[in-house]
């Protein structure tokens, strides 16, 4: 069964995503309870699970072509990032799903590049996630944010 993609990095760009996934269908906009967002050692997007902690993003319907361009991207077969399947809340009427993610192998916080952190800021906004989100998305730009710890 293929099950729709969970994007909440970069992937949420709907420019980036019509160049990396041509034909990919955008879908509902939809959360994860108990899990984080962070900014991994190698600088990029990753979630990990913290009770109370809220992840947004998009829904993407995805061919088999898709899946491939994301898992070369995402340097699946290099170690970097594994694809998951997670229970997502749909935000519109609160149905949960299964969808397919990529999680981080990396767990070390780090620094984004400035150019990454406006592309994922910039798709949170395509997607019009809550503002109080974006914010959180936005303090990364610099790094940890100083409460943030494990």
């Amino acid at each position: 069964m293929d099950y729709p993609y969970f994007a909440y990095g970069s992937n949420m760009n709907l420019e980036q995503m019509s160049r990396r996934c041509p034909g990919a269908i955008l879908g509902d906009v939809g959360y994860l309870q108990d899990w984080r967002y962070f900014i991994n050692g190698n600088g990029y997007a990753g979630i990990e699970e913290y009770e109370g902690g809220v992840i947004w993003g998009c829904l993407w319907t995805l061919t088999d072509p898709h899946w491939l361009a994301l898992d070369q991207y995402e340097g699946v077969a290099g170690g970097y990032y594994e694809r998951k399947i997670l229970r997502v809340v749909i935000e519109k009427n609160k149905e949960q799903i299964s969808a397919s993610l990529y999680l981080s192998n990396d767990y070390r916080y780090g620094i984004p590049s400035k150019r990454y952190q406006e592309i994922v800021v910039a798709g949170a906004k395509d997607i019009i996630l809550p503002r109080s989100y974006i914010t959180e998305l936005e303090v990364w730009r610099n790094g940890p944010p100083s409460h943030f710890n494990r």
